[in-house]
């Protein structure tokens, strides 16, 4: 810079009145400029033997093996970028708050109605469905079933839930809303579901007792702040046919997970990434969670 300057006070050009202003003002942009803004992400932990085995906008799969055991998935999901929809069975009856949900396979299925062919039926230019995974905790033993610990989808109250006093001081919910990016974790309040997200999703605390140290199915979701705005826009699932619940908690924190609650697990995990099914389950389900790849 400093031969820039000698050059334009031996030159000419200072001998203006104009010169003397235009380079006044080179100075200070010279000096004084402000620095470029970018939104800064906190460095994303991978959790040693994870493997990246699915990728697109927002959405990221890994997938852990274990010798003669079978694989543990995480599935990542930047809600800046990308969706999450609320997934219900194709009826539902009863009034708002109390409503039973007819049920159907996770998918794929070329020969019955899934949830798989749900969600890409809500495919649009600019997002497509790739992963599903199964939701909430019902009773297997109805159909149409009640769900337990509550459920709003796309604004509708399906459930405020039946079973709230099984878990009691234990039931959590996950607010999202994909529109602004956000999510949490939270204790199970009524008023969650009548105001703010228009999702929300009734879970357990990652310590309730569903045969906690037996290795069985289990899923599990987790929510972080990758931009430390306070906001926590990433939501994460943890997937397995063989985990414990601390195991299975253990992930998610590894990924980084803030806080995280218990879905529905055993017989009703399932986990379908791009029309295949990496967990497979023949269990009918009355709520899965699809997520896209877009806005």
């Amino acid at each position: 810079m400093s031969k820039m300057i000698s050059r334009i006070f031996n030159g000419r050009f200072m001998r203006t009145t104009t010169g003397l202003l235009i380079f006044g003002l080179l100075i200070a942009t010279l000096t004084f400029s402000p620095k470029i803004i970018t939104t800064v992400n906190a460095t994303v932990p991978i959790p040693s033997g994870f493997q990246q085995i699915f990728s697109d906008t927002g959405i990221h799969v890994y997938q852990k093996n274990y010798t003669g055991g079978s694989p543990d998935y995480v599935t990542i999901v930047d809600l800046r970028s990308a969706t999450i929809c609320n997934l219900i069975g194709s009826s539902t009856s009863g009034s708002i708050g109390n409503m039973k949900v007819s049920r159907k396979l996770l998918g794929p299925s070329s020969t019955a109605t899934n949830f798989w062919t749900d969600a890409m039926g809500q495919n649009t230019s600019t997002r497509k469905a790739r992963v599903v995974v199964n939701g909430t905790f019902f009773s297997t033993n109805d159909y149409p079933t009640g769900l337990a610990f509550g459920l709003k989808a796309n604004s509708l109250i399906v459930s405020y839930g039946y079973g709230l006093n099984e878990f009691p001081g234990l039931v959590r919910v996950l607010p999202f809303d994909s529109g602004r990016a956000a999510s949490s974790i939270q204790n199970y309040a009524q008023s969650i579901f009548n105001t703010g997200s228009p999702d929300v999703i009734g879970c357990l605390d990652t310590t309730a007792n569903k045969a906690p140290t037996v290795y069985q199915q289990r899923t599990f979701v987790g929510v972080r702040d990758d931009d430390r705005n306070g906001i926590y826009e990433t939501v994460m699932f943890f997937s397995s046919s063989s985990a414990t619940q601390s195991g299975a908690r253990s992930v998610l924190t590894g990924f980084g997970a803030a806080s995280q609650c218990m879905l529905d697990g055993g017989g009703s995990t399932g986990l379908v990434v791009d029309g295949k099914a990496k967990i497979s389950t023949t269990r009918l389900l009355p709520h899965t969670i699809a997520m896209y790849a877009g806005k």
